[in-house]
């Protein structure tokens, strides 16, 4: 399953926004207060199955981002795949990365997102 560019889906906050192809699923990005997370569920649920606290760092986001898509795109369903980190942000979890990491297809193909800070900005225009 591939991912496409998406509009960002302002109702629910989530940008920076991926689509299957098939139309079935969704990920992005979710500010919180303290940082972002990356969460991906089912188009128009506004429920998300994965739901992972990736803190407030660009490049540690963007590992996060891409471990998601790259496992999102080789399994195609949310099956076995870690809902949340228990300890957050994710990396402070090492049983959460060792079991995302052991479902990571290779190679990984990190994603570069825009700025954070315009996410931020999206959310606060939209409140």
């Amino acid at each position: 399953m591939k991912f496409l560019e998406a509009q960002d889906d302002n109702e629910n906050n989530l940008y920076q926004r991926l689509v299957s192809e098939d139309g079935n699923i969704e990920m992005g990005i979710y500010p919180v207060m303290f940082g972002y997370r990356v969460r991906a569920g089912f188009v128009g649920n506004g429920i998300y199955e994965l739901d992972w606290c990736g803190g407030d760092e660009q490049t540690q986001l963007e590992l996060l981002y891409s471990i998601m898509k790259n496992i999102l795109e080789a399994r195609g369903n949310f099956r076995y795949v870690p809902p949340s980190s228990v300890i957050k942000p994710f990396f402070n979890d090492q049983d959460f990365v060792h079991r995302i990491n052991e479902l990571v297809s290779k190679p990984l193909k990190v994603v570069t997102l825009k700025p954070l800070h315009l996410d931020r900005e999206k959310l606060m225009a939209n409140l």
